[in-house]
């Protein structure tokens, strides 16, 4: 049984983002952050913290999955965050970030979360384009503060 790989989780987070003035929907996805990761223990955490800071969170559990909805998003005016496992089923996340860079250059900015703490791991992501790697465990905290740094960098 097949089970659903994409789950938009914000209804809360847009309904606190409605609140705001806003001239379009589009303007609500500014701060969207989109988590790709397997675990979904952990991506419902980090949705969950995110989430409580009113931001809009997009959860993939699917290498495949992601890729496939990622390059059909919408141009919004800003770089989509993007925190991105390398262990994904389906596709890995290192070539799922390099195909994102080459279907959709300058559209997304990626940081990569995992438990791979190698060096050429992460030299990989961030030669690559990645603008962080995070090795596991994160703190919730400082992940949260830094994508709001992230989210900054979107926008410029």
């Amino acid at each position: 049984m097949a089970r659903k790989p994409i789950e938009r989780r914000s209804n809360t987070a847009v309904e606190r983002r409605a609140v705001r003035t806003t001239s379009s929907k589009e303007a609500w996805f500014r701060d969207e952050v989109i988590v790709v990761e397997d675990d979904r223990a952990l991506a419902d955490m980090i949705a969950y913290a995110l989430e409580s800071t009113g931001r809009l969170v997009t959860v993939y559990y699917d290498g495949v999955e992601a890729l496939r909805q990622l390059v059909e998003l919408p141009d919004i005016g800003a770089r989509r965050v993007v925190l991105l496992s390398i262990d994904l089923s389906g596709i890995d996340g290192h070539t799922l970030h390099e195909r994102l860079q080459t279907l959709r250059p300058n559209f997304f900015l990626v940081a990569f979360m995992s438990t791979r703490a190698s060096e050429a791991d992460q030299v990989r992501a961030l030669r690559a384009g990645a603008v962080d790697y995070l090795v596991k465990p994160v703190s919730i905290h400082v992940l949260v503060e830094k994508i709001s740094a992230w989210l900054s960098l979107s926008h410029d």
